[in-house]
């Protein structure tokens, strides 16, 4: 394993958890926000996307559709990670498949 690989996951990762968790601070802040409202928030998600809308009584504030950051932040998280350990393990296989045998 290379140390400039090893660099590049954890800057990655320095980078992506932080926003992660200020992304999922913000959908709970959204939700804290209508309740304080008084009104019943509802959220419905679909692969990368999802449809926030809010309800109190018979007034219905409808939601958009919007990318969700979070799903997106997490798969790139997961790619990332996964591509780092793919290749120190053929790396590592590499190396132990060209070493010298000993008689």
């Amino acid at each position: 394993m290379k140390l400039a690989q090893l660099a590049q996951v954890v800057v990655v990762n320095a980078l992506l958890i932080p926003l992660l968790a200020l992304i999922t601070e913000n959908y709970a802040l959204r939700a804290a926000y209508w309740g304080h409202e008084n009104f019943t928030y509802n959220m419905v998600r679909y692969p990368f996307l999802f449809i926030t809308s809010a309800t109190n009584g018979s007034t219905h504030i409808p939601g958009l559709l919007s990318i969700d950051w979070q799903q997106v932040v997490l798969v790139v998280l997961v790619l990332a990670d996964g591509w780092f350990v793919w290749s120190a393990l053929k790396s590592r296989r590499r190396d132990s498949g060209s070493a010298p045998q000993s008689p």
